[in-house]
């Protein structure tokens, strides 16, 4: 009798299996990279970067008006693929408008984020926005679809021509274009490739597509936009506020060390969670309408998650500097002391965004979106009065890891104790 080593087709652990093993790959590719890309470019290209990124996700994270989460919940085909029509009639207006605002006020823009070089950047932002519209809505209809392997290649894809164009144009000394350039070719690729996917699939499907169907499911799923879209943005804005509080008080090259701590912090362990967050989300939703065990999911992926995390944070919280230093180069040790300092709010962080998606689930984002509001605060809070009460970037990342560490717990906690409430309210 042959032996299977792989668990089912189409279970939940072979789901994830799917997607992590994508993602692993796409993570493996900037991670062995980096050292070259410290070497090409220096801390304050690296905080072009993150000035950049937090532009464009400010405005990208409401680019569909949130409705590409609600893909995954009607139980109709002719709902879902309208929720995907109404998606992208909303990336395309938000794209314009975006375009129209950069094109009347790009100085202005500029002048404002304290960066006057950076104007020429700004026209790309309505390009990303188009772009990051596109991508999620197309996750969301592949993960509806199960189609988990085409979302593996699609990151793969991402993160390969990224790097590819990143030490491209550093070695031809394009140093100030270069990680935004290849920021911009990598996404591209990738959302040009579920595009064509979902084109050759699906393309039947767009018949369904109307535009009363579309106002219906608009009407339908109105939270998503007015209470999900905050609670986004609420996130966008701690995520962003950081990094221009730092700008500000610290200057590029400390949002440069920064930025590649929470880079080599935050996106392996993110983009494995988010594999688990991806399938959880499909999952819950599975178990809620069936009315199943959801806390019992939680908890099961919870202690998966702290499983895998474990040993990775134990690494990173002893031997951060001596790694960061020699592998990044000698001026990048700074950020290893960031990283230290950091590793037990990611860990924990790691742990628990893939529950954090219960509230939509459970039909509780309100209460979803002030608690995560007042973790937003903190974090914004504990910077601000790092960079200008006290004047100190450790003391500042201390507090904000401290502060964060007990937030995440006490949220985890109301979390699964939600999940635990309605798994006993349904017959």
């Amino acid at each position: 009798m042959a032996l299977t080593i792989l668990p089912p087709k189409g279970s939940f652990i072979r789901n994830v299996f799917t997607l992590m093993t994508g993602t692993v790959v796409a993570q493996a590719i900037p991670i062995m990279a980096s050292p070259i890309l410290t070497r090409l470019y220096n801390p304050e290209e690296f905080g072009s970067l993150a000035l950049f990124s937090a532009v464009a996700s400010m405005i990208g994270v409401i680019a569909t008006g949130r409705y590409e989460l609600a893909i995954m919940l009607p139980q109709e085909e002719e709902e879902a693929i309208n929720l995907v029509g109404l998606s992208l009639a909303i990336t395309l207006c938000l794209s314009t408008i975006t375009f129209l605002v950069v094109a009347a006020f790009n100085r202005e823009i500029a002048n404002l984020l304290g960066n006057p070089n950076f104007s020429i950047w700004l026209f790309a932002i309505p390009v990303t926005v188009f772009l990051t519209g596109l991508q999620n809505t197309f996750n969301y209809w592949f993960n509806r679809k199960k189609r988990y392997a085409k979302l593996s290649l699609c990151r793969i894809t991402q993160s390969s021509v990224n790097v590819s164009a990143n030490i491209g144009m550093g070695v031809a000394g394009w140093q100030k274009s270069g990680l935004i350039g290849g920021l911009l070719i990598g996404q591209s690729f990738s959302t040009a490739y579920l595009v064509w996917q979902a084109w050759r699939r699906d393309r039947s499907k767009s018949r369904l597509v109307n535009k009363s169907l579309m106002a219906k499911t608009a009407r339908t799923y109105k939270d998503f936009p007015t209470i999900n879209s905050l609670h986004a943005f609420s996130d966008m804005l701690q995520n962003n506020g950081v990094i221009f509080l730092l700008s500000s008080f610290f200057g590029p090259s400390i949002l440069g060390f920064y930025f590649l701590s929470v880079r080599i912090l935050k996106t392996p362990l993110m983009f494995i969670g988010s594999s688990v967050a991806q399938v959880f989300y499909q999952k819950a939703t599975e178990t809620f309408n069936a009315g199943g065990n959801l806390q019992g999911l939680v908890k099961k992926t919870m202690f998966s998650l702290m499983a895998i995390a474990f040993p990775i944070f134990l690494l990173i919280l002893f031997l951060a500097p001596y790694l960061f230093s020699h592998i990044f180069g000698k001026e990048w040790r700074e950020a290893g002391f960031y990283s230290q300092i950091l590793a037990p709010w990611f860990f924990l962080n790691f742990i628990f965004s893939p529950i954090t998606q219960i509230p939509i689930i459970v039909n509780r984002q309100k209460m979803g979106f002030m608690i995560t509001s007042i973790g937003n605060l903190l974090i914004l809070i504990s910077i601000f009065y790092g960079g200008f009460i006290a004047k100190d970037i450790y003391l500042g990342l201390y507090l904000l890891s401290t502060i964060l560490s007990v937030y995440m717990i006490c949220f985890a906690f109301w979390l699964y104790k939600a999940a635990g409430q309605v798994s006993k309210i349904i017959p």
